[in-house]
């Protein structure tokens, strides 16, 4: 097992220091090229650029003969950029809905039929969700997925997700497409996704979508919370602020929603103080 692992890293490394090969001098090279700055066998390299052109990582010119950087490889750049764009926009706002509500804050972004966890900031009570950066759920299974499956259109949807059945990841979760279908018009209608005990048993958790400088949802931020801290006013509020949050989330990023337009984070504070005065009261 430890001799498969070895290989297979050595295969890895081999591979990236092709991909590494290109700069912004040499934007086009031959397999010989990346032959001898890798310091491979000709035909180890052509082996290696064969898989990565498959893959789209790189891409062939058909009447030279050399290769370049492929799409592939421009789309994960980008979507670390978009990511890493996210990561900056998101970070004070996080920190202040966590604060305001010592509940857990995530961002999350779709990955295929998946959701992939990017941001989280901890809850501050003593019983919470145990979450890593980095965890994935079916997206159906999540208030985040749904979220960001609601902005996918039926046929898109049917790509990702083809078959009527779902696979269960709680006793709660919803088991076919049918049911996800009805899930994402109310989502589509209310413009929040909630999600009850479908990914996580014990826990509902409220998201809404977070937009770019053009409009598109490329990602979206949830408040996850135990479900016996859960009643109809907690949630209508939550609701509310994941809302607040989220757009000005977006309104950082670029986009000017004329609809729910937060331009300072000062105006959640204030919503949320004078919310919670006139519960009070």
């Amino acid at each position: 097992m430890c001799a498969k692992l070895t290989e297979s890293m050595k295969s890895l490394r081999k591979a990236l220091s092709i991909i590494c090969s290109f700069s912004p001098n040499e934007l086009e090279l031959s397999v010989n090229d990346l032959a001898c700055k890798v310091g491979l066998p000709r035909s180890t390299a052509y082996r290696i650029v064969s898989c990565l052109t498959e893959f789209g990582f790189l891409e062939k010119n058909p009447v030279a003969g050399t290769y370049t950087v492929g799409p592939e490889l421009y789309a994960q750049g980008s979507l670390y950029l978009s990511n890493a764009s996210i990561l900056n926009a998101a970070d004070p706002v996080m920190k202040v809905l966590n604060e305001l509500t010592a509940e857990a804050v995530s961002v999350g972004i779709l990955d295929k039929k998946n959701v992939i966890l990017i941001m989280k900031e901890e809850s501050k009570y003593t019983f919470r969700l145990t979450t890593h950066i980095g965890s994935n759920l079916p997206a159906y299974a999540s208030a985040i997925g749904k979220a960001l499956l609601s902005e996918l259109s039926d046929s898109e949807i049917g790509r990702l997700i083809p078959a009527e059945t779902l696979q269960a990841v709680t006793p709660k979760t919803i088991i076919t497409k049918t049911e996800l279908k009805r899930d994402l018009e109310e989502i589509r209608r209310t413009k929040i996704s909630v999600d009850r005990e479908g990914g996580y048993e014990g826990v509902e958790s409220v998201a809404s979508v977070i937009r770019d400088i053009h409009g598109k949802a490329t990602a979206a931020m949830s408040i996850p919370v135990p479900i016996f801290r859960m009643n109809e006013v907690y949630r209508e509020r939550l609701i509310t602020l994941v809302k607040m949050g989220a757009s000005f989330v977006s309104y950082r990023l670029g986009y000017r929603d004329s609809h729910n337009p937060i331009h300072d984070i000062e105006e959640i504070r204030s919503w949320w103080k004078d919310n919670k005065q006139r519960l009070a009261n």
